[in-house]
């Protein structure tokens, strides 16, 4: 992007080795300012601007995660300041070479905390895997289920952590497709299956229309085997039979295509889920973040700010003689919101505040805030000439943790630092 903020980041190399050899000396030594040279926190920041590009390049492999970039690369900042703490440049390896991996792991444990997957504790896997094994051996030897008390004998566990591990392995699995036996004559598999296949049938009217539409992405030969067992509850035998294969091929068959379905109704899931995501927290107008959403993100990124010692701006812009007639309104806030979106960081954030005010977020950006504000203020005047009409901009400023400690800190202080800018704009212009 264009910002000035990112225009900062090329930096000669020779420069770089010189501020990571100092920030490393100093580190060790604790001394915080150095015969002249910049305040260590100053330093730091510098280093971890420098980096920018390489904390983008790494956060852009996880865009699959359907989680916003800007959050990807907030987090990977993180590990980068990490890797800051730890490096040696004695040892000869390029800081970059070894940063990746500390932005990598950062983003990684990052999408661990937020994944939507219940996952399994250790614990409790190795007994549910226990339980499992004295399951079978007893079902074999006794031509029934065993109860919980005979599994508890064998695996020699109280019954109640049997019955308790059973309840939780119940909670923990996700209807796995491809845990399908393969020997067609089990009966406790093929209540499964047809249980799976009532489910099927009584879903919601919008889930049956995905389900068909991804039935269609399968084999022609795929789809009938699917059909004749969940939907017409024919056994694998009588399947084989009726289509001239073997039960062991309509086995594979089966196994294989409902794991194929599954991962492609889980695709268009996360698609939907997405896009659904996406039309909730984007304006349809200016396509900047809602009020509510920003200051849900604002505070996240004060808590990586404070958990990272890295700085944190916020930039509140007033828009002024913006036109009061709906469809002329509506055009300079869409310009305007185009603008801003343009003109900041894959990092950074913008949204809409209230009224004709919008909101710009400048992760590990301090006292240079005021001059990203006049330039972006500069960036959003410039509608001027695409909409042709008179347009003025005003904004207030606040940085953590200086000015505020707290999102909401940082909120009242823009709101103060606006109102006076207001104040002495209105000054200036009664005296013109």
């Amino acid at each position: 992007m264009s910002s000035l903020l990112e225009k900062a980041t090329a930096i000669p190399q020779e420069t770089l080795l010189r501020w990571l050899q100092e920030y490393a000396r100093r580190r060790g030594t604790g001394d915080g300012r150095s015969s002249g040279d910049l305040p260590l926190p100053v330093l730091k920041e510098k280093i971890a601007r420098a980096h920018g590009p390489l904390v983008e390049s790494v956060a852009r492999k996880f865009l699959g995660t359907t989680e916003p970039l800007e959050d990807l690369a907030q987090e990977g900042y993180l590990g980068l300041l990490s890797a800051l703490e730890y490096y040696d440049p004695s040892k000869g390896v390029r800081f970059s070479t070894y940063a990746t991996h500390f932005i990598s792991g950062a983003i990684r444990h990052f999408l661990r905390d937020r994944s939507r997957m219940i996952r399994e504790p250790a614990w409790l896997q190795e007994t549910s895997s226990r339980i499992e094994r004295a399951i079978e051996s007893l079902t074999a030897q006794l031509e029934r289920e065993p109860t919980p008390s005979e599994i508890a004998a064998v695996v020699a566990i109280p019954v109640e952590t049997v019955e308790e591990t059973l309840a939780s392995r119940n909670t923990f699995r996700v209807l796995s497709y491809d845990e399908v036996s393969q020997e067609e004559n089990s009966d406790s598999t093929l209540d499964r299956l047809e249980t799976v296949g009532e489910s099927l049938m009584a879903v919601h009217v919008e889930n049956r229309i995905v389900l068909r539409e991804t039935m269609q992405r399968l084999r022609p030969f795929e789809q009938q085997v699917i059909y004749e067992f969940y939907f017409r509850n024919l056994n694998q035998t009588e399947i084989a039979t009726k289509l001239g294969v073997s039960c062991n091929y309509v086995s594979v068959t089966l196994r294989k295509a409902v794991e194929r379905l599954g991962k492609l109704m889980g695709e268009a899931e996360a698609y939907d889920r997405h896009r659904r995501r996406e039309s909730s927290v984007l304006d349809s107008l200016t396509g900047l973040y809602t009020r509510e959403h920003l200051h849900a993100r604002l505070e996240e990124a004060v808590s990586r700010a404070v958990r990272a010692g890295m700085p944190l701006s916020l930039i509140q812009f007033q828009l002024l003689e913006v036109p009061t007639l709906s469809r002329a309104h509506d055009e300079v806030l869409e310009q305007c919101g185009s603008r801003l979106r343009s003109s900041i960081r894959r990092m950074d954030m913008a949204g809409l505040g209230e009224g004709n005010c919008l909101l710009a977020v400048l992760p590990n950006t301090g006292p240079q805030v005021e001059l990203a504000a006049n330039r972006l203020i500069k960036v959003l005047e410039d509608t001027r000439q695409s909409v042709h009409r008179s347009l003025r901009v005003v904004a207030g400023t606040a940085w953590h943790p200086e000015e505020a400690r707290t999102a909401e800190d940082l909120l009242r202080e823009a709101q103060r630092s606006l109102d006076e800018a207001l104040q002495k704009d209105s000054r200036t212009a009664k005296a013109a």
